[in-house]
This record gives C-alpha cells, structure tokens and sequence, in this order.
C-alpha cells in the first residue's frame, strides 16, 4: 500500500485540506531567497526552465533543465514533481509547527483531472476549469474555514498584460479564471495518446508515427527536438498550457503557477494508467535511458543527481486516487501526427502569415514546382502513392495566444470553424515553447506535420473536396475576447508557412 494517495482536485471542496494546505505552502516558498534556496519557489520553477532575460545573470545549478521532444519527457518531469512534493510537505509541518496547528503528514500533491467530464453538455463546473480555488483572489485564514479572507498564492491573474511586463505581473489569459473550460475535450483528453502500444520507438531517422512517451533521443536530453513530441506531450500537455496561458503558456514560466503542478500530477497519471492497459505497453529498457541522470533538490535543499531508474524506484510511494476516471475512457477525435522530416514538397504558402485570435485565417497554397503529381493535385487532390503530409512551420507568438489553434484542409469558404470532428479536421498547432521570449525554444517555432492521405481521399469519395486553389484554415481553439483580440496588448501568434508534400 503506497504511504501517499495523491487525490483529484476536480472532485474537492473548494478549500478541502489538501489544497489548503498546498495554497500556505506556496506561500511560504514564495518568501525564500529565489536565487540561493533551491526550496524556494521561483529557485524551484527555474529548475524546469529561466526567462530569457535571467540567462543573462548568473544562474544556479539544476536551472533550466526540462526537456521536451524526447523521451526523456515523463521520467524527467516525474523526479521533478516527487522531489518537490516533498519540499512541499515539509512546509506544510513548518508552517504547522509555527503555528501550532495539526496539518496532514501524509500530504500528497493533488490531480487536476480535466478530462473528466465527456464531450458534450457541460456541467455548471466544467473539470476542464482551473479548481476553484486557483480562481478565487482570497482563501480562509484557517484551515477550518475561520479568520478573515487572506490572499490566495495559487491565484493569478487573468489578464492582458504588456509583453515588456510579461515578467514583472503574474498572470494567466484572460478569462481563464471563469469557471469556463480552458480547452475543448478533444485537446484535455488522453484518449489518442492511450491507443498508441509503444513509449517510443527505436533511435534512428525521424519515425512515421508518434509515440506514447515521446521520440528516442538516446542519450541526450533535449528541450526541443525536431523528431517531434509523442502524442502525450501534445494532447493534452501542451494543450492544457495553451489553454491556461499566461505564465502557464510559456516553457520558462509555467512552473511559476500553482496549477502547472496539478497538470503535471495529471500527465504523471496517464502513464501508469498507459502501462496497465497491457498489449505491449512497457518502459523502455535500454540503457541510454535508465542511466540518465538528472538534478533535483530535497526537502532539505541537498543537491542529488539520480538516474531514471532509480527515479522510478524511489518515487514509488504514492499511487493515484483512480487510474480510471479521465483517463481516455471517452473516445476523442485522433489527429495522423507525424514527425517531421525532409520530403518532396508540391505546395507551399508564401512565407509570414499573421493568425487571427478571433476567427479563421486561410492561408492559400500554391505550386511548388511543375512536377506531375503537384498539378495533378492542384487539379483534383490527386493523392500520390506515397501519401500526403502537411506541415506547419515556424509557430511562434510574442507571449502566449491563450488558445491552440485547429487545422482545416480546403474548407468551403466561410466554414473553417468546425470541431474536430468535422470532415476537413487535420490537427492541431501548440504554442508550448514557442514564444519569442523563450529562453531554449526553437529558433525555428514550432512544427506539426500531419499525414492527410486519407483525410483528402475521404473529402474526394464524398464529393466535398472543392475544385480551384488549395487553402489551409488555422482556427483559434477557445475564443478570445473581442477586446483582447483588438487591444494594444494583444498576443502576435504566426506562422511562417504551410506546406503539403509527399515521400
């Protein structure tokens, strides 16, 4: 029986114990030295990643370590959550013992489990909301409820806030402080990255598939990698820090708020949940793997260096309070990700194209070249015998859009905001790590590829793909305001271009 059961904030009292608890914690990190107590709480959020503006001063050991785009994803951020629910739970005794008061010695860090609720009509709380009390500005003084309302440490602010103050405010996107879904179902859900039967697939060329647990990166451990995230990493991890935004949606800031922790409690969920379906599901064995060594802190600010396997060893004292509830037991709508790589391209966009928070941006295609198989796809969406990918390259944004964006293939003029599950859905654009003020992102953007073979064979069979240019659709995921869309602050989200090619 594990000593720790880590418990599902969706399904709490505003104010249980466990968040209660959780909220003075953080308090009480956000008053140590941010620079020299690796217990502190910005000392802790720069182990996952430093604003850029930070990398020009002296840093710390074990700062900017996260990696993203390799395999190295799920067991990286598994130490990094273990070490620092124990951090957490010796400031809940301090603060206890300061104040003589009893507090939970079998504290265990919380799930945000927003995949709980199906598609369709939502609740009046959607679990697909920040927990209530990530929204509220206040919290009870006492754990009983009693006293006078106290500032809140897991709140942030939703707002629009300056990218030259991007750093100075704490803050999320605006409007994800409402008890409204940060996300739609389809980008919360586990349900396509629980299908895939393997955590990654072997070391070599860029794979045809993506993979649970990420591509193999063999020994390194990259922040980004062009072999592509595996389908975790995508959905719902970026996601859901799409969604939330603000210091949420930034590589170098996510870890500064409170909810990033509750998410990561969430994807470290998944994989459990992943390995009990059988069928071939296992961790990896080879040894490029298991012997990684990474950097975190105890509870008494000691430096350790442990391997992922002894990662998986020693953070085997918890277990989640369900396996089952939000775990992908409601189908989703699967995207044909990809991994990049070098292919023959047929049609491209022109280069730099600006993407529209409040509605669809179409982004025309045109010839690449004279060859055969381009005119003959520019004439009828001829599909050539080796299959048709499309990519988008060159993702970025100045800060954050606070939305995802969806894919649409040709669509009737007019109609690229349908679901997912609509006949011109290809996939989804994450902003995750994207951001211009990103302090190991790719200087290239972001990049998503697509395998659209049967997409358009489906369109033509139906008589619905239309004759003349070819044109992409990237539709905004969650609406935005109308005000922030065409305020002064207003996030900068681009892409630099879209391509279609073949084998």
């Amino acid at each position: 029986m594990a000593k720790y059961i880590r418990r599902d904030a969706t399904a709490m009292a505003t104010w249980d114990p466990v968040l209660y608890w959780y909220a003075r914690a953080v308090g009480e990190m956000q008053q140590r030295n941010p620079d020299e107590d690796p217990t502190g709480w910005v000392y802790q959020a720069r182990i996952h990643g430093v604003e850029k503006s930070r990398l020009t001063k002296d840093t710390r050991p074990g700062w900017n370590q996260c990696p993203h785009g390799g395999w190295f994803f799920l067991p990286w951020h598994r130490g990094y959550l273990w070490y620092f629910e124990k951090i957490v739970r010796a400031a809940i005794q301090q603060i206890a013992t300061r104040e003589g008061r009893i507090a939970p010695k079998d504290w265990a860090l919380p799930y945000w489990n927003y995949a709980r609720d199906p598609a369709g009509e939502l609740p009046a709380f959607t679990s697909r909301a920040l927990p209530a009390a990530f929204r509220e500005p206040t919290m009870p003084e006492h754990p009983d409820g009693s006293g006078q309302q106290v500032p809140n440490p897991l709140y942030l602010p939703d707002a629009a806030v300056p990218e030259k103050d991007f750093w100075k405010k704490p803050h999320r996107g605006v409007g994800k402080n409402s008890a409204a879904e940060v996300v739609p179902y389809d980008e919360a859900s586990p349900y396509c990255a629980m299908l895939r039967n393997f955590f990654s697939l072997p070391l070599g060329p860029p794979v045809p598939q993506p993979s649970f647990g990420s591509g193999n990166t063999g020994h390194d451990m990259p922040h980004y990698e062009k072999r592509g995230p595996g389908v975790l990493e995508l959905t719902p991890h970026g996601m859901i820090h799409d969604g939330v935004a603000g210091w949420m949606g930034e590589v170098a800031g996510s870890a500064r708020d409170p909810i990033f922790w509750l998410h990561h409690a969430n994807i470290d969920r998944f994989w459990p949940a992943w390995l009990r379906r059988g069928d071939g599901r296992k961790n990896p064995n080879d040894q490029s793997w298991l012997t990684r060594k990474y950097t975190f802190f105890d509870e008494a600010g000691t430096m350790l260096t442990p391997t992922t396997e002894e990662v998986l060893t020693s953070a085997g004292d918890y277990e989640y309070q369900s396996l089952d509830s939000g775990t992908g037991e409601q189908p989703a709508v699967c995207a044909r990700q990809l991994a990049p790589a070098e292919e023959r391209v047929l049609v491209m966009s022109n280069p730099g194209h600006p993407l529209s928070l409040a509605g669809p941006t179409e982004v025309p295609l045109e010839a690449a070249n004279d060859s055969s198989q381009t005119q003959d796809f520019l004439a009828g969406g001829a599909v050539p015998e080796n299959g048709l990918i499309l990519t988008v390259r060159g993702i970025r944004s100045n800060v954050p859009p606070g939305t995802p964006y969806r894919i649409y293939l040709n669509p009737p003029q007019g109609q690229g905001e349908g679901q997912p599950d609509d006949a011109y859905f290809v996939g989804w654009v994450s902003f995750f790590g994207s951001s211009e003020g990103e302090h190991h992102g790719n200087g290239d953007g972001n990049e998503f590829s697509y395998d659209i073979t049967e997409r358009v064979r489906q369109l033509q069979e139906q008589g619905m793909w239309a004759e003349g240019p070819v044109t992409v659709s990237l539709v905004p995921s969650t609406t935005i305001p109308g005000e922030l869309a065409a305020g002064p602050h207003a996030p900068q989200p681009t892409i630099d271009r879209v391509t279609i090619t073949t084998r």
